[in-house]
């Protein structure tokens, strides 16, 4: 992949494109968010930011069952755009370490199967190295052949299946050494 990808948090200056990001999530997978720190519950962008500010602390968490977690836009740098978004926990509580894993993520509807999901995914392990983390447990439906396929070419190994609200997960580690 030739274009110049970075990973970015959210900031002020992104408002209308997290807002047409959101929007687009709601026309075409029917409000169905991954990773993007309860961005559906949002219409005000700006408080949005904010809570994802105070997400980065756990002296700061918005509920006390959340755990500190970084909120990273992949955009492209040629025209700003945001090609997906990923949420980075700093660690597990018991809900997470079960299902949710340490990293979430969506990549938006219109720029899927481009190879995204992958780089987004590197470039947040590389953020994961950064903090010191060996390993990282990343889980994804069953029946999401894209998710699967990108954890494995990031390193994913299968562990096992879990059920859960009648849906089957599949739980991965990504060993970072």
């Amino acid at each position: 992949m030739s274009e110049k990808l970075s990973l970015v948090k959210p900031r002020e200056e992104f408002i209308e494109e997290i807002r047409a990001f959101r929007q687009e999530v709601i026309d075409v997978d029917d409000g169905l968010f991954h990773g993007v720190s309860a961005l559906d519950d949002f219409e005000d962008i700006s408080a949005w930011i904010r809570q994802c500010r105070l997400m980065e602390s756990s002296e700061t968490l918005p509920n006390p069952d959340w755990v500190d977690a970084d909120e990273f836009m992949l955009v492209r740098e040629a025209d700003s755009r945001i090609l997906g978004m990923i949420n980075l926990r700093h660690r597990l509580n018991e809900y997470l370490a079960e299902i949710g894993g340490h990293i979430g993520y969506m990549v938006r509807p219109s720029e899927r199967r481009k190879g995204y999901g992958k780089a987004m995914l590197a470039l947040c392990l590389d953020e994961c190295r950064e903090r010191g983390l060996d390993r990282v447990m990343i889980s994804c439906d069953a029946d999401n052949e894209g998710s699967r396929r990108t954890i494995l070419s990031c390193g994913g190994v299968f562990e096992r299946s879990a059920v859960v609200d009648g849906g089957v997960i599949e739980r991965y580690w990504i060993s970072l050494r």
